[in-house]
């Protein structure tokens, strides 16, 4: 089974304190995400990060190195889309080489490192990208960036952002059951359009 989640920005105190995430620390964050993960995760499936799985602001921050083995904790291999933190880590790391970064991250743990990703579930096309603004047409596209901002429904796809779904994975199995929400009401409701 395919899993989705973004922006679980892990280490990061700042994002845990802007988004208003109801941890005491960062510390208890980290422990709870990877724990909600784990909770449902099987060394069988597959998890899409869909970018910032670590925080960088700039290139005196270096504490995304103090998180960059967790996907040694998480029960599933880990696939990571860049997000626009791992670009940052990329540029002022590693000489924004994404073979050098790529496999850095694979020394740590993940299965792999894409720029973005194309997958077919249930006959369906995704794509899979951070940032909203570089969704693909024709393609259900999966994404995260926003965390809440937006919510989870956009007329081109699916904010999956970790904010929005209690701090765990999405399943395939939720993504269908989102989608045909989508398009059974989501898309035919016109006050929900934000112009």
């Amino acid at each position: 089974m395919y899993y989705f989640t973004s922006d679980l920005h892990f280490g990061d105190e700042t994002t845990m304190k802007v988004e208003n995430r109801p941890f005491k620390s960062v510390k208890q964050m980290n422990k709870i995400l990877i724990k909600n993960l784990n909770k449902v995760l099987t060394k069988n499936d597959i998890l899409y990060v869909i970018g910032d799985f670590l925080d960088c602001d700039d290139e005196t921050k270096t504490s995304w190195s103090d998180v960059s083995d967790f996907p040694k904790k998480i029960k599933a291999p880990v696939i990571l889309i860049m997000g626009n933190n791992e670009e940052r880590i990329m540029k002022y790391f590693f000489n924004n080489d994404f073979e050098a970064f790529r496999n850095y991250c694979m020394e740590n743990g993940f299965e792999d490192v894409k720029q973005d990703d194309y997958i077919k579930m249930n006959g369906k096309d995704f794509y899979l990208v951070h940032k909203p603004t570089q969704y693909k047409k024709n393609y259900i596209n999966l994404f995260g960036h926003l965390h809440r901002e937006g919510g989870i429904w956009k007329p081109f796809g699916l904010n999956v952002a970790t904010d929005l779904n209690h701090f765990r994975p999405y399943s395939q199995d939720d993504i269908f059951t989102l989608l045909d929400k989508k398009a059974t009401f989501w898309d035919k409701d016109k006050d929900l359009w934000i112009q």
